[in-house]
């Protein structure tokens, strides 16, 4: 991946992150920057294996894609590598207009669907199947980005200082 597609707004609504023309070392400390808060995001929203609309993100979607890209890419340490594929992944919660949170926790006893009246509307299923199908779609996506930058970083010649 070129490092001029890490400037390019992923929405027409972002701005790029200070680094419009930048220096590949301003890319890359701007990519690792953007992983590092989203890392924090996680640490402080319990997101669980729940569905989650866009608008959550502290910064666009695209754009923590594109930094997970960079920082894999450029990555010597295979271990650290696999924890940054693994947190990157989570990205695929995140879908484009789901609306409210979406949990994938099972009724307990003590909830309504339990005493038979209460059945979800039709709307509502569609909603779930629909962004179900849309995180599977982009866990497969973002498998096949993530595992293309880290065969990058595997393959690139180490140099000695």
């Amino acid at each position: 991946m070129p490092y001029s597609a890490f400037t390019k707004p992923a929405h027409g609504d972002d701005h790029v992150y200070g680094i419009d023309g930048g220096t590949d070392a301003q890319l890359l400390q701007t990519a690792h920057r953007l992983v590092d808060i989203y890392l924090v995001y996680l640490r402080e929203h319990e997101t669980g294996s729940d569905l989650f609309d866009t608008r959550e993100l502290p910064v666009s979607k695209g754009s923590l894609i594109n930094a997970f890209r960079v920082v894999i890419a450029t990555e010597s340490r295979s271990g650290v590598r696999a924890l940054l594929v693994k947190a990157g992944m989570t990205l695929a919660q995140f879908q484009e207009n789901i609306g409210p949170r979406m949990s994938f926790k099972p009724a307990s006893s003590n909830d309504k669907a339990r005493d038979g009246r209460w059945r979800p509307d039709l709307g509502q299923i569609r909603r779930f199947d629909h962004a179900l199908m849309r995180h599977g779609e982009e866990r497969t996506r973002l498998v096949r980005m993530f595992r293309h930058a880290a065969d990058i970083a595997e393959h690139k010649p180490i140099h000695d200082a």
